[in-house]
């Protein structure tokens, strides 16, 4: 059983095949006019409170990908409305105000941006942001890590809304200079493994709830 174990997580290919099935899945978005009415929001990834660093650096990685892909976007629309989640775990400032204060030191005007404070899972997300901000649509452009990507959309098709997926933070990369089919990682095969049964295991838990 160990070496099955072994061979499961020590190695790149059950991993990586694991890994690409769910970030196969959605493509890098190319904004054009049909998205300019549509708010971006950008989901909750992971965050520090600690005021002696910048708002950028108390943003996780996979927080700080997803907030680059909701600014990449401002900028290529016509500046859509950006809106943050995440709640706080203990200090009483939550994710969601982290990421506006990151976003408005990068030059994203204040008055773009719209925060749920109180989400603190992917499925609360999609509620929150169906109950406040749906009345006039429920069309959106939804920003997330590549690997949650799939477990994201179906749970804001569940609460009724049209997500556009517009997924960052890729774990697999394409790497040409090396190869055509070379794919190169930020993450280890343990990490590339955990993360995917988590995104699998929440997809089916999300389908049987």
């Amino acid at each position: 059983m160990s070496l099955v174990w072994l061979f499961l997580t020590g190695t790149k290919w059950i991993p990586d095949l694991m890994v690409y099935s769910l970030e196969k899945q959605h493509q890098t978005i190319n904004p054009d006019s049909t998205f300019n009415k549509m708010p971006v929001m950008v989901l909750g990834g992971g965050s520090v409170y600690d005021t002696d660093i910048s708002p950028q650096d108390r943003l996780t990685s996979g927080s700080l990908a997803r907030l680059n892909e909701g600014i990449r976007l401002f900028h290529t629309l016509d500046k859509p409305l950006l809106v943050f989640s995440g709640y706080s775990s203990k200090n009483g400032v939550t994710q969601a105000a982290i990421t506006k204060e990151a976003a408005i030191s990068l030059g994203i005007p204040e008055k773009q941006i719209f925060i749920l404070e109180d989400p603190s899972t992917t499925e609360e997300e999609a509620e929150a942001y169906k109950k406040v901000l749906s009345e006039k649509s429920n069309d959106l452009i939804l920003v997330t890590s590549d690997i949650h990507m799939p477990r994201a959309m179906y749970l804001f098709r569940k609460a009724g809304l049209n997500p556009v997926a517009a997924p960052s933070d890729h774990i697999l990369r394409k790497d040409k200079s090396i190869g055509s089919y070379w794919w190169s990682s930020h993450r280890n095969n343990f990490d590339k493994f955990s993360a995917a049964m988590h995104e699998y295991i929440g997809l089916v838990w999300a389908k049987l709830s």
